[in-house]
């Protein structure tokens, strides 16, 4: 069975959908606005939902990127498994490998966006406490900083959008909350439970901000001993779970006889598939567990 036309009409559509505005075939609800989402607390929909999730990752994908590359990557994946495979029902699994590498990138891209992200946000924080001390009003700090020409943009548009919050009246501790769950950061919940601590307290805010901002530079410090130390690790991971696929695809394109012996029966073919899927979930394993020992403090 000849799939070469129907998969190059699919990846064709793909590219279409990754290069046409985002505007063009996902439509906004008229009127829609976050400080709106704010005070209702509607019900949100899946789509809805993975939006926020991707939001979340700092990647700055959206919904659109990640189902394209999705699709594109498993079309790849299908098209290299069924002609090594001789057989393209075994090969639909590959499909969903798509769903693997882009996650993989997500996350990268993610890290990096959010690693700028909390640099950016210690420097934002010591300008909230040079301000905090000429004005006690935290409108005027957060304007200060969503204004301010020495932080990078992905500080700036998340300062923005706590002084548009605080300008339509929404709690200080709710727009904090949002705050947090948009970026996932964990300075974040500690500025945020600094915010609330001292709103229900008292004292010096300028005088703790700046105390804030040592502890979260030695917390980034400690960490970043800690991802040093695990670097090794997950490279050696990356390297070893993208060595086979390689030598495998080295393989096919020298000689692409090379497994006839191994896909001339179901038993072959299934060993194949099954040392593939072995490769990728074993290091998707150690990748997660040596992330979630980086983000535990082992």
């Amino acid at each position: 069975m000849d799939i070469s036309l129907p998969i190059a009409i699919g990846m064709g559509m793909a590219i279409l959908l990754l290069i046409m505005p985002n505007k063009l075939y996902m439509r906004e609800p008229t009127g829609k606005h976050e400080i709106v989402e704010v005070l209702q607390q509607e019900r949100k929909t899946i789509w809805k939902q993975f939006e926020e999730r991707l939001a979340k990752s700092h990647s700055g994908w959206g919904v659109n990127q990640y189902v394209t590359l999705s699709f594109l990557l498993g079309i790849a994946s299908f098209g290299v498994s069924s002609q090594i495979l001789q057989s393209w029902w075994m090969a639909l699994p590959a499909l969903l490998a798509g769903i693997m590498f882009t996650e993989r990138l997500v996350s990268v891209w993610g890290a990096r966006r959010k690693d700028d992200f909390e640099a950016g946000n210690v420097k934002a924080i010591r300008l909230m406490a040079s301000s905090l001390r000429t004005s006690p009003s935290y409108l005027h700090a957060f304007e200060q900083v969503a204004t301010s020409p020495f932080l990078s943009e992905i500080v700036l548009e998340e300062y923005r959008r706590i002084v548009e919050l605080l300008r339509a009246q929404v709690p200080l501790e709710h727009v904090m909350n949002r705050f947090f769950e948009r970026t996932g950061s964990a300075d974040v919940k500690y500025l945020a439970t600094i915010v609330h601590i001292q709103r229900e307290m008292g004292g010096d805010m300028a005088k703790t901000l700046d105390l804030a901002a040592s502890s979260i530079l030695r917390r980034r410090q400690s960490l970043r001993r800690q991802k040093a130390a695990m670097a090794q690790i997950v490279a050696q991971v990356n390297l070893l779970s993208i060595m086979p696929f390689v030598f495998v695809i080295a393989l096919y394109v020298n000689n692409p006889n090379h497994f006839d012996p191994l896909t001339a029966t179901i038993g072959g073919r299934f060993l194949i598939l099954g040392s593939l899927a072995s490769i990728l979930i074993g290091g998707e394993a150690i990748r997660f567990v040596a992330h979630k020992s980086i983000s535990r403090g082992a």
